[in-house]
């Protein structure tokens, strides 16, 4: 887990859009998109519910409680 994936997922959940934070950080979409997969990947479950034809992201429930930590880790 690294800076940019804590910081991408901090943005999509802030902006409740992928395709707003990958704007909001300089990066394109896909980028944003792999970040967040790589996120997954590391700490074994999914952060969001991807869920096709809706154009805000919900946390899932593990998402929600991962959060306050990736904010704290952030923030050091």
């Amino acid at each position: 887990m690294n800076f940019l994936e804590l910081e991408t997922f901090i943005a999509i959940v802030r902006l409740k859009s992928i395709s707003k934070a990958a704007e909001s950080l300089y990066i394109s979409q896909s980028a944003a998109g792999q970040r967040l997969i790589s996120l997954e990947k590391e700490i074994g479950y999914d952060l969001i519910e991807r869920r096709k034809g809706y154009k805000t992201i919900e946390l899932t429930s593990k998402g929600k409680l991962f959060l306050p930590l990736a904010e704290k880790e952030l923030a050091l």
